[in-house]
């Protein structure tokens, strides 16, 4: 058999209860079955292996808290990596720690080639869906808000649990929306596009955008018609040289006055104190001014400097992906011939290279290849978030320049005019220039707040222009992925309705509605399934239809490249809802007769009290037989108070 991506498969799950190994289990592709009898501990394993691959809000037995880690053995797209994650009563979202190879290899691994990742996503840290997600191969999909869908949310679809009788689709979560469910249903059909999602939240903020900018620019012009300034508004540049011309002529008849005075009273002083003042606090405005500038080329070099590296680390991932897959293409390449010599190679039964002769380690060379894939994407993102981060520091420097230049220009002239010219000469007519040139300075600085304003009237505009164009570029395309996902929503759907009318004719001829079902319709939305527009049956057939269902799903994604779920299932709880045992073993039998008929990987997982004889003594069946007496789970209780387990 060959995989379909993304594929998911357990091969081993081991639970500690401190240093002490209370339980192990080997899993295969392919159906799984755990056996034993009721209250023997099967939902406990279910639940222990399914907390282990991300899921949450599981109701635990007593038996599982008293365990304090799991660690499991994945193969992610056919790659071996090993999840750890601690098990805490009380305590939830607990963060998975991954190791990039087998669990034997894991075991004797020193804890820096482990790397933990939390249950939630921060700017500086993927979290663990998003690993799982990435070595899959499946996108980031955006769920219910802003939150990044988890394993969690997908799990609640691939895990059928005991406590969730009665949602056909979904694992019960206290923490659940329509918008949600139906987020994840889409997702794992293959519906999900994450350019449509990405697309819908980017035309929502253009919307905004633009209707905050036009409200903007209307508020702008309206005040501007109060005050009579609509119209010189858009002349600014040209009253600004006017101002500054009229300001030299000025500046000039001051000096003139001046060199007046200085030639019939070369005794008077020129006032040191003020002179001296306005010399400090030109000295500070140049001071600032130079800062400012020094610090926008440091910043300028940093940013360079920054986008040549993440462009580098994007090549290396690049490259990275590429060489993972010439490893694909070249791994399966047999030299007849020696490329060196050309002598004839003889074949020789060894498990190395039959070149080299050097032997290879089963997915070594993959599971290095992942984990300096996730070195370099979270080497990545930190550099990216500095990125921004100067962006912002270099805009803001950028801003406060042209401040800081005026102040200093202004101090320039003024010092320029005070330490060289003051004198009290002709003190009327100085007066009356000063005055004029006062004047003068606040009317400049009054043009120069106009051209700001200008500035902005004019950033809005063209940010009114672009946002509009980008909205009727977005709509066009939502209109045209819209249109696509139709097509598939219908093309997994009527596969999956006529798949599950299949499997339904195979059961007992006990519910009505099954023995010739006509139609069946589900809504991930509203987590339910229809049969013959029925939702309520027997509990019994509640269980029936809920496990065949699920099946279907498994089938129909094996028939469906296109979609996301992992080819892989977990089903507990096949004999709930008082079923009677013939009823039961016909289940099982379903499954396993359907499943034979897959061309491709996938795992199936189901417990159940009352195994199929045809079934007991095969290579279908995992672990041991389970029973009160000798339970799933090899616990320890020194030290523990009945009292104190009763209240777990």
């Amino acid at each position: 058999m060959t995989f379909l991506s993304p594929t998911f498969r357990v091969s081993e799950l081991r639970v500690f209860q401190q240093g002490h190994q209370a339980f192990s289990c080997k899993f295969h592709k392919g159906v799984n079955v755990l056996r034993g009898r009721n209250s023997s501990g099967k939902t406990t394993i279910m639940d222990l292996l399914a907390y282990s691959l991300g899921a949450e809000n599981i109701p635990w037995k007593p038996e599982a808290l008293l365990c304090t880690e799991t660690l499991t053995e994945v193969y992610l797209n056919d790659v071996p990596v090993c999840f750890k994650r601690e098990l805490v009563a009380n305590e939830n979202q607990k963060p998975i720690v991954f190791y990039m190879g087998g669990i034997e290899l894991a075991l004797k691994s020193s804890p820096s080639e482990w790397q933990k990742h939390p249950f939630k996503r921060s700017e500086k840290s993927l979290s663990f869906s998003q690993i799982i997600f990435n070595i899959l191969g499946m996108p980031l999909a955006q769920g219910d808000g802003a939150s990044i869908l988890t394993m969690h949310q997908i799990l609640r679809v691939l895990y059928a649990d005991q406590p969730s009788l009665h949602s056909p689709i979904f694992r019960v979560d206290s923490f659940d929306r329509a918008l949600t469910r139906e987020t994840v249903g889409d997702y794992l059909c293959g519906i999900y596009d994450d350019d449509l999602y990405t697309s819908q939240i980017r035309l929502k903020q253009v919307d905004s955008d633009l209707t905050k900018s036009i409200g903007e620019l209307k508020s702008i012009f309206k005040i501007l018609g109060r005050s009579g300034q609509s119209e010189s508004i858009h002349f600014i540049d040209e009253r600004i040289l006017e101002l500054k011309t009229k300001k030299e002529e000025l500046l000039a008849k001051l000096n003139e006055i001046k060199l007046g005075q200085g030639s019939e009273s070369d005794g008077l002083q020129n006032d040191k104190e003020k002179t001296e003042a306005l010399r400090k606090s030109l000295n500070k405005a140049k001071s600032l001014e130079l800062k400012n500038r020094d610090e926008i080329d440091r910043l300028s070099f940093d940013i360079a400097d920054s986008e040549m590296f993440i462009a580098e680390l994007e090549s290396r991932l690049r490259n990275l992906n590429e060489s993972g897959k010439a490893r694909e293409y070249f791994n399966g390449v047999q030299f007849q011939f020696c490329p060196s010599c050309l002598s004839e190679l003889h074949s020789e039964n060894n498990a190395g290279c039959h070149l080299c002769k050097s032997n290879l380690d089963d997915g070594d060379g993959a599971s290095k290849l992942l984990r300096m894939k996730n070195e370099i994407a979270i080497q990545l993102k930190e550099s990216k978030f500095l990125l921004e981060h100067k962006n912002k520091e270099l805009q803001k420097l950028k801003k406060n320049s042209p401040a800081l230049k005026k102040n200093y220009k202004k101090l320039s002239e003024e010092y320029s005019s005070v330490s060289n010219n003051w004198q009290t000469v002709y003190e009327i007519e100085f007066e009356s220039v000063s005055r004029e040139l006062g004047a003068i300075d606040a009317a400049i600085d009054q043009a120069y707040e106009h051209q700001k304003l200008n500035s902005v009237i004019e950033d809005l505009q063209r940010s009114r222009d672009g946002l509009q164009s980008e909205k009727e570029r977005l709509e066009s395309y939502i209109e045209s992925l819209e249109s696509k996902e139709e097509k598939l929503k219908s093309d997994v759907s009527d596969e999956i309705e006529s798949t599950t009318i299949r499997l339904l004719k195979q059961d007992f001829h006990l519910q009505a509605e099954f023995i010739d079902p006509k139609q069946v319709k589900f809504s991930f939305e509203d987590n339910t399934v229809y049969v013959n527009g029925s939702k309520n049956f027997s509990e019994s057939s509640a269980v029936i239809l809920r496990h065949l269902f699920h099946l279907a799903l498994l089938t129909t994604s094996l028939k469906k490249p296109y979609m996301r779920l992992p080819r892989f299932m977990m089903l507990d709880g096949i004999d709930d809802g008082g079923m009677e045992k013939g009823r039961s073993h016909n289940l099982q039998k379903i499954i396993v007769n359907e499943t034979a008929n897959y061309e491709h990987d996938f795992q199936l997982i189901f417990a159940t009290s009352e195994i199929n004889p045809d079934y007991e003594d095969t290579e279908l069946t995992v672990g041991r037989y389970y029973n009160p007496s000798a339970r799933s789970l090899d616990v320890r209780y020194v030290g523990i108070t009945p009292n104190l387990l009763d209240g777990a």
